[in-house]
């Protein structure tokens, strides 16, 4: 071969190098940084590992690639706090020889490779004091306050001296699935759900979601050298931890006795650890990987099918989401014949065509995903009516990916949304009207919009009551009744029930304030008043109001005459809570629960929030001696503890 080949064929490899780098780089962003994936687990591992395959030929690895940086990225809305050491990745292979070479002539024990997110919880004084992300691998995110509401996370232990674990924050499948069932887009794995809530500012979001921590590591030295047993050690201090192997067990063994299907949480591979902790530090480490573990990427075997069909489904929201329909296929012990496509983008790199030879997998042995498409006729039509309802679509270009969204307002699917938040607990609240009723409702015609809940015709009720399976006649007395309790309402409850975008709940509150909860008001002057002087309402949320008034006044007007608005009374003794703002945490002793309290607060004029910060000014606490993160937090802020009886007094005397 002459000079100009060898020239050419460098150019080449580099050019596939910059490329490779690049595609990795944006797809772990996406990964990491948004919880919102490019590419499958496997288009990734099988682009990263022909990236680290023209590595070892040319011998040239650059600063800043996959291979040697660990992937992660850091939200803006979160503190940042660096880590005790580097929070680096495992070295992986799909070669069980590349295991045995491994761990040959050392004491070893095989762990799950659990697929969340990784977390890091600190303790002092037998006090849980900080939970912080992976983030860069060298400063993580602050997520303390989230962490409290993991349910399987000790708050105190019986462990004093300072410690430090590692381990993974991770939603069952049982779990992902009753949470998947209520979202108008649902998650496309665990792993993404788990990490977009423990990283949501929202708590109320965390709270209704069942997280779990599970320890993998102990970071603090409790001087055993044996790390299995450190680890059981942790497990009797009341923490869950990963389940781990005997020690030297055959490779074999461990892969036969850890099954993705045995267990209950997604994990995408094994863990084979060096049991040792002075040999694995001894070890040391590359910028990528410690070197005293390895681990087992599981092979996602693809089989061939031929696409029957893309099915377009529309979502509550109005996202339509399409659906690859094949041939059956036995992935793994399982016939399968359908699997998501994600979105418009993806379908458009698979390029796909009803007749294509595509070849689907079952992502860590769970998830059926198309992998590639061996034909490529790109014959795929998008459609350009809503298969729900026939109205208009668009497509969105959201993060780079396309998206495809039904423009009817009126479209039954987006009703149907609609209908489930405005009969909520903290809407209009109807007391036992379920999704599943709503759904009778549209499709039987009954009902079209809100008002029509309050406008049945009496042949619907007959029908309905003896017509109906799954429904009597006391069942369906019982709904009207509460359809008819629930004409007493408020301001707040009112505007929060109809759906305004960028308008929540507390948005809703702060309206009704404004206008002393009187309707009349908000009738007469809504249209016409400039809600940034709100505190709290920015330019969008103005003008989002706006333009829903604006194109929707009569529809409103008509809806509210089904209803008598309740005024809110002042207070007797005139309190005033304005500019105040309160956190509460602990159980409470006076009210009923903690939205009898929070009500109580914004009622006065006052805010209630998430975490203690320097802008609270009161901090609500049975337990004023408590030694949990808030209290401490107050006490080092200089903020009052107060309890309820405390809170009580100042509003009455």
């Amino acid at each position: 071969m002459d000079k100009t080949s060898l020239s050419m064929e460098g150019e080449c490899d580099w050019i596939k190098y910059k490329e490779l780098t690049s595609i990795l780089q944006k797809a772990s962003y996406a990964y990491y940084g948004l919880d919102r994936p490019l590419m499958t687990d496997k288009e990734y591992d099988d682009l990263y590992d022909e990236l680290s395959t023209l590595e070892k030929e040319t011998n040239c690895v650059l600063a800043g690639s996959p291979t040697i940086k660990v992937q992660g990225y850091l939200l803006n809305g979160f503190t940042k706090v660096k880590h005790t050491k580097p929070m680096l990745s495992a070295n992986k292979t799909k070669d069980t020889k590349e295991i045995e070479k491994f761990v040959t002539n050392n004491r070893f024990y095989g762990s799950y490779k659990l697929d969340g997110l990784t977390v890091v919880v600190r303790y002092k004084n037998g006090e849980f004091a900080q939970g912080i992300t992976r983030g860069t691998g060298i400063e993580g995110e602050d997520v303390t306050e989230q962490c409290r509401f993991i349910k399987n996370l000790p708050m105190t232990i019986p462990y004093k001296s300072n410690l430090e674990l590692r381990g993974e924050c991770v939603i069952s499948w049982d779990e992902f699935k009753r949470i998947n069932r209520n979202l108008d887009t649902p998650y496309s794995h665990p792993r993404n759900l788990a990490s977009g809530t423990l990283r949501n500012l929202d708590l109320n979001i965390i709270k209704d979601r069942n997280l779990s921590f599970v320890v993998f590591e102990c970071v603090t030295d409790m001087k055993e050298d044996s790390k299995s047993e450190t680890l059981i050690d942790v497990h009797n201090m009341g923490f869950e931890i990963v389940p781990i192997t005997k020690l030297n067990s055959t490779v074999d063994q461990v892969s036969n006795a850890l099954q993705p299907e045995f267990y209950q949480y997604p994990t995408d591979g094994i863990i084979f650890e060096l049991d040792s902790r002075k040999l694995s530090e001894s070890l040391g480490s590359t910028s990528h990987h410690e070197c005293c573990r390895m681990a087992l990427k599981w092979e996602d075997e693809p089989y061939e099918t031929k696409l029957k069909d893309i099915e377009w489904n529309t979502s509550k929201t109005g996202l339509i989401n399409p659906v690859a329909v094949f041939e059956p296929v036995d992935l793994d012990g399982t016939i399968t014949t359908r699997a998501t496509l994600h979105n418009v983008s993806y379908i458009e790199n698979l390029q796909l065509g009803i007749g294509d030879t595509i070849q689907v997998y079952r992502a860590n042995m769970v998830i059926p995903k198309v992998h590639s498409n061996l034909t490529r006729s790109n014959a795929w039509k998008l459609p350009d009516k809503c298969p729900c309802c026939g109205g208009d679509v668009e497509i969105h270009n959201e993060n780079g990916s396309k998206t495809l969204h039904c423009m009817n307002p009126d479209c039954k699917a987006k009703l149907l949304g609609k209908l489930v938040h405005f009969v909520s607990k903290n809407a209009i609240n109807i007391d036992g009207m379920s999704e599943a009723t709503l759904q009778l409702l549209i499709e039987r015609g009954w009902v079209k919009s809100f008002k029509d809940l309050y406008n049945l015709k009496e042949n619907q009720i007959y029908l309905w009551k003896y017509h109906t399976v799954g429904f009597g006649e006391k069942s369906v007395d019982k709904l009207l009744e509460n359809i008819e309790k629930s004409r007493n309402t408020t301001l707040d409850r009112f505007i929060y029930g109809l759906c305004i975008p960028l308008i929540g709940r507390t948005a809703s509150k702060e309206i009704a304030k404004f206008f002393k909860y009187d309707y009349k008001k908000f009738r007469t002057d809504g249209i016409v008043t400039h809600y940034s002087q709100i505190d709290g309402f920015g330019d969008n949320m103005n003008q989002s109001l706006h333009d829903y008034l604006r194109e929707n006044h009569m529809k409103i007007f008509t809806l509210a005459d089904e209803f008598i608005f309740e005024t809110k009374s002042e207070s007797s003794n005139n309190a005033d809570l304005s500019n105040k703002t309160f956190v509460i945490t602990g159980s409470l002793n006076h009210y009923k629960n903690r939205d009898e309290l929070i009500n109580i607060i914004e009622q006065l004029g006052g805010k209630v929030s998430g975490s203690v910060s320097s802008r609270t000014n009161y901090l609500i606490n049975n337990d004023v001696t408590s030694t949990s993160g808030k209290n401490k937090k107050a006490k080092d802020l200089g903020i009052p503890i107060i309890s309820e009886n405390q809170f009580v007094q100042m509003i009455t005397s």
